[in-house]
């Protein structure tokens, strides 16, 4: 008998075939070529910086290689580039645009802003992210240095950035931001997909776009996956906040400063508590590089044999900091409640939903959240 094999898709119920991976790859890096254009030209026209300094923020190592790359996109050297475009004079009088650079994100595919920036403020901790119509600020302490702003904001139904040139290099919170607002998929492809799925169709098509927000650090997410818990996203964004105030002092909590704390004291259960120091411990020793580097399953992974880091916990974890597009919290009581199933026929349900599943929760998450204003609305 003949099998007909489903390109994209795999019969496995644990495994993404290659050409999804390859299909996603493909589309992460396309973005980051784009960002890369932008940021080049935006460093040559909006800031006086010397040759090197625009290379090094732009992630290259010199003069000779910001050349190579700027014949490659606008065929034509750096400084051509800066003489033929830059505004010397508005450079002059305003000093501003040397200590931050702005220009719009590169977006595939519809992106619902709403659904976006409504979840970063659901989640905002107190004193490091502010999020108001639709303007996403976070606040960044390098290491000895000034606290600096990285700013996100929608104009026009177009997002745009302004980063800061006084911390370190520039294409390095942009890579930050681009998994934040995960700009790194065509929603298109995604909204295609999960359109002709019965219990999804009306809310792909209500709000195409919607997009997974990503971790903007590693192990403040981790951490906070483990905060979440049983809990609701308030509960657990008070707990981190709290975390902040008591061993942070005013930032989050670096992964050394709660090894030794006796976390469950800020309002949850010991064994919370205690997977949490485990989980810093673990970082602060071993696993840093690893948590920021490419290969971040490989942490959620090793991970999985710390005592209070269960299925619910990794699957979050896969989904801001991992950025595995199949993602699928199938025991998220949310999920349950909605769909009205058990985990494991949720788990069932959800195989057509492969591999875009983190977008389906997205979905049954916006459903519920809907619901949820609807009966409130009733109650009125």
């Amino acid at each position: 008998m003949t099998t007909k094999r489903r390109v994209g898709y795999s019969w496995c119920m644990n495994m993404v075939v290659p050409e999804i991976a390859q299909q996603v790859s493909a589309s992460r890096q396309k973005v980051m070529d784009e960002l890369s254009s932008r940021l080049i030209k935006a460093l040559l026209t909006q800031t006086q910086l010397p040759l090197g300094a625009v290379a090094s923020h732009a992630g290259l190592a010199n003069p000779r290689a910001l050349d190579r790359e700027t014949q490659r996109l606008f065929k034509s050297t750096a400084g051509q580039v800066r003489a033929k475009h830059a505004d010397t004079d508005a450079l002059a009088k305003d000093p501003f645009v040397r200590e931050a650079i702005g220009f719009e994100l590169p977006v595939q595919g519809p992106y619902d802003l709403d659904w976006v920036f409504d979840y970063l403020a659901a989640r905002a901790l107190q004193g490091i992210e502010t999020v108001k119509d639709r303007h996403y600020q976070r606040r960044v302490s390098p290491s000895g240095a000034p606290s600096v702003f990285v700013n996100v904001y929608a104009r026009n139904r177009t997002l745009h950035t302004r980063i800061p040139l006084n911390c370190g290099p520039a294409r390095s919170w942009l890579a930050r931001v681009v998994r934040l607002f995960d700009l790194g998929v065509d929603s298109r492809v995604i909204d295609r997909a999960l359109k002709k799925a019965a219990v999804l169709g009306a809310s792909v098509a209500g709000a195409p776009g919607l997009r997974v927000p990503g971790a903007w650090d590693g192990f403040e997410s981790a951490v906070r996956a483990v905060l979440g818990q049983q809990v609701s996203v308030a509960r657990g964004t008070e707990l981190a906040n709290r975390m902040i105030e008591a061993y942070g002092g005013g930032d989050f909590p670096a992964p050394t400063q709660l090894v030794h704390q006796e976390i469950a004291e800020l309002g949850m259960p010991g064994n919370r508590g205690r997977a949490i120091s485990t989980l810093s411990q673990w970082v602060a020793q071993q696993a840093r590089a690893l948590l920021e580097g490419e290969d971040t399953e490989a942490f959620v992974e090793q991970i999985a044999s710390i005592k209070g880091i269960g299925p619910w916990t990794q699957n979050y974890m896969r989904l801001r900091i991992v950025k595995n597009v199949d993602a699928f919290p199938h025991n998220d009581w949310v999920v349950l409640k909605q769909l009205q199933t058990t985990p494991a026929q949720a788990l069932t349900l959800s195989a057509s939903w492969r591999p875009w599943r983190a977008y389906a929760l997205m979905h049954i998450w916006r459903m519920a959240g809907l619901e949820r204003q609807q009966s409130q609305k009733n109650r009125l």
